[in-house]
C-alpha cells in the first residue's frame, strides 16, 4: 500500500490568541509511505538526524497511535517533502504529529473520524492551536475541555494576503516557551483577551482599523522577539514603512507574519530591499489561506 499526506503549514497565536488561534497557509509538508518494504523502516528526504526512528516524530507518532489501539507497526518506507523549515513557527513539528496519526489510522485501520484525529493529535502535540488548523484547514480557534477539543473556523476574506517573513535561524520551541514569564497582570491578561474578537472581525470584513488594533499581543511577542536576531528591526519596518496593516510572531518564531489588505505585490519588493541590506539572511513568501487541511492521496 502506497499512499501520500500532505499537511499545511500553520500560523499559531495571530496576534493575541495565544496557544488558542491558528492559521493553515498554502505551504506544505508533504508525506508518502509504502507498507512493501524489505526492511522495518527505511526513512528518506530529511535531515540524516531525523533518519532514526528514535529522533523521528512522525515515526514515534505512527507507533504510538498504533500500539494505542493494539495494533503493530509494519515494515514502512516513509519519504518526507518538506517545505517548511524546522524550529521556524511554522508548524513543522505538527505536520509530522498530523500526518503520524493520520498514517496510523490508514495502516491499522482505525477509522478515526476527524474529531478523533484531531482530539489524538492535541494529545500528543499538547495543545491545539497548530494541529487543529493543519487538520481542519482556514483560521480556527480550539480549547480543550475534559479531554475533548473544541473548535470553530473563521471566515476571513480573500481581500487579506499573508506574508512569512522567515529568517534563517532556529527557535527551538522550548527556549522560546523558557522566555515567557510564570505570571501576567490582570492588565495584560485583558489586553489580550479584549482583542481577540476585533481581530476576527476585522480578518471576516477586511477592516485594516480593526485588524490593526486586534493583532496586538502582551503575552508572548515582547519575550521571544529577543530571541529572533534582526527581528525587532523587521517588525519595526513592517509597521512604519509599508503598507501592510498588522504584523506577528509566528507560534513561537522566528519566522514574522505580515498582513496585507488588497496587496499587488508591493510588500514583497519592500521587505526584499529592507532584508538584503540585513546581516542576516531572510526570506519572504507570499501565502495564501488554505482552507482544505491536511488530505490524503492513494497511489
Amino acid at each position: 500500500m502506497r499512499f501520500r499526506i500532505s499537511v499545511p503549514a500553520t500560523s499559531a497565536n495571530v496576534g493575541p490568541g495565544f496557544d488558542v488561534m491558528g492559521l493553515a497557509f498554502d505551504m506544505y509538508n508533504r508525506f508518502t509511505f509504502n507498507t512493501d518494504c524489505p526492511e522495518k523502516l527505511q526513512i528518506e528526504g530529511c535531515m540524516p538526524e531525523f533518519a532514526v526512528a528514535e529522533n523521528n516524530l512522525l515515526y514515534m507518532t505512527l507507533s504510538q497511535v498504533l500500539a494505542q489501539h493494539g495494533r503493530l507497526v509494519p515494515n514502512l518506507h516513509i519519504t518526507f517533502d518538506t517545505d517548511l523549515p524546522v524550529c521556524s513557527g511554522l508548524g513543522s513539528s505538527s505536520t509530522c504529529i498530523v500526518a503520524g496519526v493520520m498514517a496510523a489510522n490508514i495502516i491499522g485501520n482505525l477509522s478515526m473520524d476527524t474529531e478523533q484525529i484531531l482530539r489524538t493529535a492535541t494529545q500528543i502535540e499538547g495543545h491545539p492551536d497548530n494541529v487543529a488548523p493543519a487538520i481542519l484547514g482556514g483560521f480556527v480557534a480550539a480549547i480543550v475541555e475534559d479531554g475533548l477539543v473544541y473548535w470553530h473556523r473563521y471566515p476571513i476574506s480573500d481581500r487579506v494576503s499573508f506574508y512569512a517573513i522567515m529568517p534563517e535561524v532556529r527557535v527551538p520551541t522550548e527556549a522560546a516557551r523558557a522566555a515567557l514569564p510564570k505570571t501576567y497582570t490582570l492588565t495584560d491578561c485583558i489586553y489580550n483577551l479584549s482583542r481577540v474578537p476585533i481581530l476576527v472581525e476585522g480578518l471576516e470584513r477586511a477592516d485594516p482599523r480593526l485588524i490593526r488594533a486586534g493583532c496586538k499581543d502582551r503575552i508572548h511577542q515582547e519575550y521571544r522577539l529577543q530571541l529572533i536576531p534582526q527581528g525587532e528591526d523587521v517588525m519595526r519596518f513592517v509597521t512604519e514603512e509599508t503598507d501592510a496593516v498588522a504584523v506577528y510572531i509566528s507560534g513561537a518564531g522566528p519566522t514574522i507574519v505580515a498582513v496585507v489588505i488588497d496587496d499587488d505585490d508591493a510588500f514583497l519588493k519592500q521587505i526584499n530591499r529592507f532584508t538584503s541590506n540585513l546581516t542576516l539572511k531572510w526570506n519572504t513568501r507570499k501565502m495564501h489561506l488554505q482552507r482544505q487541511g491536511a488530505h490524503v492521496r492513494l497511489l
